[in-house]
């Protein structure tokens, strides 16, 4: 399924293309992202400067570019401008007396400012890339990169400064990435609802780990957990992995 010209942005300027997101990504970002997942996968050790400013980048604009997030950022945007207006506009809006509209500009409007504030994040975290046991496939949503933390029940995404938050991506129907805070991995008295503090912005090395396989049971966790974080669409490999993930209810092993 495909949100036709989703991206495009009719109030640009005539001498700007208001396609120009989606053939910025299609041209350069998707482009130099595929190499580099390629390699995260199978050359780990490969990897460069540039292909973790690419995977920072793509993993990034993953995570915001989607309807759900997009649809969250105009709810934000709604609460803080009924915190903020008078009383009285407070109430009218309230009531349905005056109609208060977020235009579609907003969400671009969003992607802009969130644009660089998850990068000190993902640099901080562990990385680790799970391969799928044959016969068993990872699934991809709409909302490719999904916030998830025991203890915040889905569909609610948790923040990525709580201690307990993972980031899921699945790479293809072989593989998924996931990134954890090393704090809630190392110290048992780590509540996954802890606050982390900001992270700086500094040179450093990402913790990776590679080659572990999962089992179907699993693979399958961590695909109901996916599902359950999307908005309206799931891909998969077959109808018959699609089928688990219907009748899946609350997982029996732990995923990650």
């Amino acid at each position: 399924m495909r949100i036709n010209a989703y991206y495009r942005q009719e109030w640009a300027p005539p001498s700007i293309d208001p396609n120009v997101f989606e053939t910025t990504l299609g041209e350069w970002l998707e482009s130099v992202s595929k190499d580099s997942i390629d390699r995260l996968v199978d050359f780990p050790n490969s990897l460069t400067d540039q292909d973790t400013a690419n995977l920072f980048t793509y993993i990034e604009l993953q995570r915001i570019r989607v309807p759900r997030q997009a649809e969250l950022a105009k709810e934000l945007m709604r609460s803080v401008i009924l915190r903020l207006a008078p009383p009285d506009a407070r109430k009218a809006i309230t009531a349905g007396e005056v109609i208060l509209t977020i235009k579609d500009s907003a969400r671009f409007d969003y992607m802009r400012m969130s644009v660089g504030k998850l990068h000190p994040w993902f640099g901080r975290m562990e990385w680790e890339v799970f391969a799928a046991e044959p016969g068993a496939a990872f699934v991809t949503t709409d909302s490719p990169v999904s916030f998830y933390n025991s203890r915040t029940p889905s569909p609610a995404e948790p923040g990525l400064a709580l201690a307990g938050t993972m980031v899921f991506f699945p790479l293809s129907s072989r593989h998924a990435l996931i990134m954890r805070h090393s704090e809630y991995q190392e110290q048992e008295s780590t509540s996954p609802l802890d606050v982390l503090p900001e992270p700086k912005l500094e040179d450093g090395v990402i913790s990776m780990t590679h080659g572990t396989v999962w089992t179907k049971e699993v693979v399958d966790n961590f695909n109901w957990k996916m599902v359950q974080l999307s908005r309206q669409l799931v891909v998969a490999k077959s109808k018959e992995v699609l089928e688990v993930c219907v009748t899946s209810r609350a997982p029996k092993a732990n995923a990650a």
